[in-house]
């Protein structure tokens, strides 16, 4: 059970060099690869109707600062649905400020088309795991991400790594407890999304750079919580919280 109280496409890129619209033209191709193998709903039509937080964001409060948010893992795979909800909608929440701050910021054109793709999963993601839950997914965090200039690129860029890589390695954590095969499918298509959002997300901050590591991070739900705090107002909290946990290749988590 959640105890809460709920808290107030793509442009087209300009040709211009080339090569610089063929590296974000490769970027965003890379992006779309997850709709291979049927990756969860990344249709324009559905991302439209469900984006209704794209022009407005909610007064950054204090983390931590709000009513209590309580998943109760005796629910099970519903816990683990819901955990995976809070994190979707600070994602969703966080790439919507991005876009709606596009036209005071220092991103560019190209950038701002491959953040407005992440954006659109990002809200396809929370969409599908509210539909998944029903009334079980009948609950709204406030976010908050104080610090971030939201007009700064390097700021941007610097958030979205941070949060893209908390969610490749809460998902990585979190499959471990579910019990149905088609939410551990899904969760294996949500994930593999994220992983190419980090990516994206390191090749902007750093161009043909970017090296992947051969193993992800294997985060229990203990430590993501404490790390994605310092992004809600609202008291994230567990009751029956697993006590035992798999430990990635990586192991500290």
């Amino acid at each position: 059970m959640i105890d809460d109280k709920p808290a107030g496409t793509s442009s087209p890129i300009p040709i211009g060099n080339l090569d610089d619209w063929r590296s974000v033209a490769s970027r965003r191709t890379f992006l779309r690869l997850v709709g291979l193998g049927g990756a969860i709903a990344l249709l324009p039509s559905f991302v439209s109707a469900c984006d209704s937080e794209a022009t407005t964001a909610p007064t950054d409060g204090f983390a931590g600062s709000g009513d209590a948010l309580v998943i109760d893992f005796a629910q099970g795979d519903v816990a683990i649905l819901q955990y995976a909800l809070v994190l979707e909608q600070v994602e969703a929440d966080f790439y919507s400020r991005v876009v709606t701050g596009f036209g005071t910021s220092n991103i560019t054109t190209a950038e701002q088309a491959i953040l407005t793709d992440i954006r659109n999963h990002e809200l396809a993601h929370r969409e599908f795991l509210r539909g998944a839950l029903g009334a079980d997914g009948d609950f709204t965090i406030t976010s908050t991400f104080r610090g971030v200039s939201f007009t700064d690129r390097a700021a941007v860029l610097g958030a979205a790594r941070s949060l893209e890589d908390l969610g490749v390695a809460a998902y990585n954590g979190a499959v471990q407890y579910l019990t149905s095969p088609a939410n551990v499918l899904s969760f294996a298509k949500i994930v593999s999304v994220e992983a190419r959002h980090a990516a994206t997300i390191r090749d902007l901050l750093e161009p043909r750079t970017f090296a992947p590591s051969a193993t992800d991070d294997v985060f229990r739900p203990a430590k993501v919580a404490a790390t994605v705090q310092t992004n809600l107002v609202d008291k994230l909290g567990f009751s029956n919280a697993p006590a035992a946990f798999t430990q990635g290749p990586n192991e500290g988590g």
